[in-house]
């Protein structure tokens, strides 16, 4: 499949058409910085060719399919980069207005490429949008704006993703949003801007939460029962591992998020059980182990080692039982890794000699 998406088609046309985003790019901070042209003439002139670029691959559609919806999905590219330089960069365009543009563009461009099964146009488009403050950013800025814009690009792959299981496009968003937003919390997180940050973690979270299962249910009938492990294993450790930097200051921060994703993936396995869909067995087992691993983190996270000890045997039993009654040795394997930590945090718990030790403590 990777290779598929890469070389499949035009891959010039591909190549030329990223190079296409970052020279639009380069050429708009340059013109900036040389004063060289009136910047609404400059602005005006690359969303206009932007606009040519979309009509231009519309019009050859029929004639030329994989070349037309390359060159549409630059042609969004570049109107995403050119609103978000005129809003962010300059301030020529109202925030509202901006917004709203953006929104129509991120409705009309998931139209465009359902309609035309352009899952290439959909991803050119969506990553100039993912792309766009990055290459204009200046380093200054409010982050409430740049997730604002970010949701609505996640907004948009959900939409599409209603409809087409595109699994490029899904990792697509991922790596991009969770990707740029840690390389923002390195630089810039502080503890206060927890209230401004928290809300658009969990956004996104639920986001592609919802787009693994709406995944699993496009599949056609004969790759029914595909998961995602990507989405549904990888999305939920990278998620937890941000929200470790935005509640290191709250105590026992750690411990209920670790609760709370457990109860999530939990109750949704419940509630896609409840479907009696075949087609949502492998998913089901795979949110409910998510949510067995999360739910067993939270206990070490709150609680001293011998009541973890407590906690662990009494989980490990369970998934034991549960294990040999339904013959999955999935869960008779991870009950019984549970017994083994058990034992080790009533060991390491027990004794207070163990507990100065640099890594053999019931903390660690």
């Amino acid at each position: 499949q990777i290779r598929k998406f890469l070389f499949g088609g035009n891959l010039m046309v591909r190549v030329g058409v990223v190079v296409l985003l970052f020279g639009f790019a380069f050429l708009v901070k340059y013109a900036a910085a040389r004063n060289l042209v009136p910047l609404e003439f400059r602005l005006a002139a690359t969303f206009t060719a932007g606009i040519g670029l979309l009509i231009l691959g519309w019009r050859l559609r029929t004639r030329r399919p994989g070349y037309a919806v390359t060159l549409q999905g630059g042609g969004i590219g570049v109107m995403y980069l050119t609103l978000f330089a005129a809003a962010r960069l300059f301030h020529l365009v109202p925030l509202p207005l901006t917004f709203g543009v953006m929104i129509g563009l991120v409705v009309f461009s998931g139209i465009l490429a359902v309609l035309q099964n352009a899952a290439a146009m959909a991803v050119l488009g969506t990553a100039g949008g993912f792309l766009a403050p990055v290459l204009l950013s200046t380093g200054t800025g409010s982050h409430v704006m740049l997730f604002s814009y970010y949701a609505m690009l996640n907004a948009g792959i959900f939409g599409v993703a209603w409809f087409k299981a595109w699994r490029w496009l899904n990792l697509l968003g991922v790596i991009f949003t969770f990707g740029i937003g840690s390389a923002w919390g390195m630089q810039y997180y502080q503890a206060h801007y927890f209230s401004t940050t928290e809300p658009f973690l969990v956004l996104f979270f639920s986001f592609y939460l919802a787009i693994s299962v709406l995944f699993a249910l496009r599949q056609p009938p004969r790759l029914k029962g595909y998961v995602d492990s990507t989405l549904v294993f990888g999305m939920p450790l990278v998620v937890f591992t941000l929200q470790v930097g935005l509640v290191r200051n709250f105590q026992y921060g750690l411990a209920f998020s670790a609760v709370i994703m457990g109860l999530i993936y939990t109750c949704l396995a419940t509630a896609l059980w409840r479907r009696r869909d075949e087609g949502l067995a492998a998913l089901v087992e795979a949110f409910l182990a998510v949510g067995v691993i999360f739910g067993s983190l939270a206990i070490p996270l709150a609680l001293s080692g011998s009541w973890t000890a407590v906690a662990w045997s009494l989980e490990g039993a369970g998934l034991v039982w549960v294990g040999i009654r339904q013959r999955r040795w999935t869960a008779r394997a991870f009950g019984l890794l549970l017994q083994i930590g058990s034992g080790g945090m009533f060991l390491l718990g027990s004794h207070g000699a163990w507990s100065e030790a640099a890594v053999f403590n019931s903390h660690c």
